[in-house]
């Protein structure tokens, strides 16, 4: 159980406590005497009130079973019930008509190209020019100017044919030439027995003198191609030439190293 409390908040211990001592104290009444049933009392009352409830029951029998026969013999009377007629129509089915098709969209214009005819020129029609002699001119005679024949182009000269080129010569040189000397052959070589041949490239200045040397084919022995380079780089050569013009140039010089 839920207690509600309501509290005011005018509320004073003292008020309360002046309102309480000017309240007036309560008057005793006095209790009736009340009479007590004896159970004879309680019996009889009990039997009148089961008479009471049979009596009211049997009433309650007798009037339903009087509303059922009433029922019953209403049922009885009425006739059969006859079936309403029921009237069948036609039905009327109506299909409209499909709708028209819709109009054919008008052609796309497609764009234009313009074709470009190519313009000939007009053949040149050479200008005859004929004289007719009618005598002398008189009163009555026309002369008519004739356009004076168009003059005879100058024949174009061949162009001057070029001049044969020169012929270039390689540069020549070679021990014993120009007082070159031989290569040495080293000692150390000599004693192992070390021979072969190398072939030297060697780059000649228009001035006759060796600017690059090159081994090309080594004699498989360093020793004879260092010797080779050495001596080779010393020597004078017949420059290269086109015609007569000295020129720089590139010549292979073999050298052999063979023990006798």
């Amino acid at each position: 159980m839920t207690t509600l409390t309501f509290d005011s908040i005018n509320y004073s211990p003292r008020r309360a406590a002046v309102r309480r001592s000017a309240r007036p104290a309560p008057r005793a009444v006095p209790a009736k005497a009340v009479p007590q049933p004896t159970a004879s009392a309680v019996r009889t009352d009990l039997q009148a009130a089961g008479l009471r409830n049979k009596a009211g029951l049997a009433a309650l029998a007798g009037a339903t079973l009087l509303l059922h026969a009433a029922v019953i013999a209403a049922l009885h009377q009425v006739g059969p019930v006859e079936p309403l007629p029921v009237k069948t129509e036609p039905l009327a089915l109506e299909f409209a008509p499909p709708p028209p098709p819709p109009p054919p969209e008008p052609p796309k214009p497609q764009p234009q190209v313009a074709k470009v005819v190519p313009v000939r020129a007009a053949p040149q029609v050479p200008v005859v020019s004929r004289t007719v002699d009618n005598g002398p001119p008189t009163a009555d005679t026309v002369q008519v100017a004739t356009a004076p024949p168009p003059p005879v182009p100058a024949p174009v000269a061949a162009p001057p044919a070029p001049p044969p080129p020169e012929p270039v010569t390689e540069p020549r040189g070679f021990a014993g030439y120009r007082n070159n000397p031989p290569p040495e052959y080293p000692a150390l070589a000599q004693d192992r027995g070390l021979q072969g041949q190398v072939i030297l490239k060697v780059q000649v200045l228009a001035s006759g003198r060796a600017a690059v040397v090159t081994v090309d084919k080594s004699s498989g022995h360093k020793i004879l191609d260092d010797a080779a380079v050495k001596v080779v780089q010393g020597w004078t050569f017949d420059p290269a030439k086109r015609g007569q013009t000295p020129i720089d140039g590139w010549v292979k010089v073999p050298l052999n190293f063979k023990l006798s």
